[in-house]
């Protein structure tokens, strides 16, 4: 059974919150939305935040409440198989689902962050540029998006 989640306001807008206790390695949601080339998610503007690339040229455009899921340098939610969002610890009850966007990133879309973490990076950047031990750890527990692992090895 999928863990149920509700949106609620947070310190930076709006987030992807637990309804209740989620245990560690429990799929929450699969994320979808239509795709769209990075000439259209540039079109969007402000929106193209929204985008979650999940290959060289493709990106989701987000449904909610996908699109409410911020970032951390410190997540305790990851994306698996692309699309696939997955507990990394358990979570307790109206904690905020958080993943690190720099997973899924791998053109030059940069964003400052303002994720509060003990060891906050200060800018959410490509996948490529996170520091080679950080890249591993989460290459090992299959938190990449496939085209950037396949980009790496090359």
């Amino acid at each position: 059974m999928t863990p149920a989640v509700f949106v609620a306001k947070c310190d930076i807008g709006r987030g992807l919150f637990a309804a209740g206790p989620i245990s560690a390695g429990a799929e929450i949601l699969t994320l979808s939305g239509p795709l769209l080339t990075l000439r259209q998610v540039r079109a969007k503007g402000a929106l193209a935040a929204n985008a979650l690339q999940v290959g060289i040229d493709r990106y989701l455009d987000l449904a909610e409440p996908g699109r409410l899921i911020n970032h951390s340098c410190a997540p305790n939610v990851g994306i698996k198989d692309d699309v696939r969002l997955v507990a990394l610890a358990d979570i307790a009850a109206e904690t905020e689902l958080r993943f690190d966007y720099s997973t899924t990133i791998g053109d030059g879309w940069t964003m400052p962050c303002r994720c509060g973490a003990v060891h906050c990076r200060g800018l959410i950047s490509a996948y490529h540029l996170l520091p080679a031990e950080l890249r591993l750890r989460y290459a090992l527990l299959g938190l990449v998006q496939r085209f950037l692992l396949e980009a790496w090895e090359a």
